[in-house]
């Protein structure tokens, strides 16, 4: 029986699938993979039924990426869960290597890694996003916003997963940020420094449920403050979790502002208009700064013609 499941939530994009099941049979020796269709209108089942060695699920209503994964998780025999987007890529052997690490720290709840940025040809940007934090200890950094993680670069325990509790699907898009953090705040984690996939990243017209930046850090705003409720925040003095709020909202603002100017100098006016407002409702003190609009203003300077 294999010990990993990879999940593949896939909607109306056979074109993509078909590359993210090869890098997921690439990523680990003996892996059952999951594609779960999730009431895809166009030719999705016809190419899903052709694919050999997958489990293919068929959800006759949308149910998100959170209930597909969900399904997908029902659905599985293996002992580690591993989620993988359609649109993206495990590298070969990423999941060896997890597994490995896992079963060598029994007590670990998940073992994350560092993803290679792409364009939406899946060329690399050069950047590859790593951890900065190597404890066993992340769950304050997860709250905070300071620890970069994505389902892409992370397997999971299935039975410390489902100790907690499955994926929330009213969190759409930051439903995995949420899991991670109630991972780790009862539970041990790995964090390796190597690379575990290809993320394809969005634009502001790319259909991804990851395109609009400004609706998920807004929505990761609010429910911060649900997780800083959780038994181990509680714990903590409200010194502490003041500091925290603050320090994720300035992180949400910066983040949401230098977002903003590549995309005026990319010509995505209305994206960029989008995640300045949001910065300024957020955290108006953090995005009035000066510096903000002095970059803004170079950007806009360099590029006259966004303002014919």
């Amino acid at each position: 029986m294999p010990k990993v499941s990879v999940i593949i939530p896939t909607h109306s994009r056979p074109q993509l699938l078909l590359r993210a099941v090869e890098s997921a049979r690439a990523a680990e020796t003996n892996t059952e993979i999951i594609v779960v269709d999730d009431a895809s209108s166009d030719e999705t089942a016809i190419v899903c039924r052709n694919l050999t060695g997958i489990k293919y699920v068929r959800l006759e209503r949308n149910q998100g990426v959170a209930g597909a994964r969900n399904v997908g998780i029902l659905e599985s025999t293996g002992q580690y869960i591993a989620f993988l987007d359609d649109d993206d890529r495990r590298l070969p052997g990423s999941l060896d290597l997890q597994l490995k690490a896992l079963e060598e720290n029994p007590d670990a709840a998940f073992c994350c890694g560092a993803m290679v940025m792409a364009d939406q040809d899946y060329q690399p940007t050069g950047e590859v996003i790593r951890p900065r934090h190597f404890g066993p200890d992340i769950f304050w950094e997860l709250l905070e916003l300071d620890f970069p993680i994505m389902p892409l670069c992370t397997l999971i325990r299935k039975d410390c997963l489902l100790a907690v509790g499955l994926l929330n699907r009213r969190l759409n898009g930051i439903d995995d940020w949420d899991i991670f953090t109630r991972l780790a705040e009862v539970y041990p984690v790995i964090v390796l420094d190597e690379p575990m996939g290809i993320y394809r990243q969005p634009k502001p017209r790319s259909g991804q449920g990851s395109s609009s930046q400004a609706r998920q850090l807004r929505c990761a705003a609010r429910h911060q403050l649900s997780l800083l409720k959780l038994p181990r925040a509680l714990a903590a003095k409200s010194s502490q979790r003041r500091s925290i709020r603050k320090r994720a909202l300035n992180r949400i603002a910066d983040t949401l502002l230098l977002r903003a100017i590549g995309l005026f100098a990319s010509g995505e006016i209305a994206a960029a208009c989008e995640n300045m407002l949001t910065a300024l409702q957020l955290n108006p003190s953090r995005a009035m700064r000066p510096r903000n609009y002095k970059k803004l203003a170079g950007r806009i300077l360099l590029k006259p013609c966004l303002l014919s």
